[in-house]
């Protein structure tokens, strides 16, 4: 994108302010829009986005319930659970 906004760029000759070097810039990504390539499976990328966050979900699903499965039980006698080994 840079090798095409710099060509653009280089016909200014003298930058007024900073509207004007936005205005420029604009001009030159628009002209790099043009040679940009489109993404292989770009329409697919909604259902993967969704398809990550079901998988997300449940694997902290699973792990809240194994979390769950092993908290530790009290002991009947609290003073040697608190006492240093």
């Amino acid at each position: 994108m840079l090798e095409t906004v710099r060509p653009i760029a280089r016909n200014v000759k003298h930058w007024q302010s900073g509207d004007m070097c936005l205005r420029w810039t604009a001009a030159g990504m628009l002209e790099a829009e043009t040679q940009f390539r489109r993404v292989i499976g770009h329409s697919e990328l909604a259902k993967l986005a969704l398809a990550i966050e079901r998988d997300i979900a449940a694997r902290r699903a699973a792990d809240t319930l194994t979390s769950m499965r092993h908290t530790p039980t009290a002991t009947s006698a609290p003073e040697v659970a608190a006492s240093p080994a």
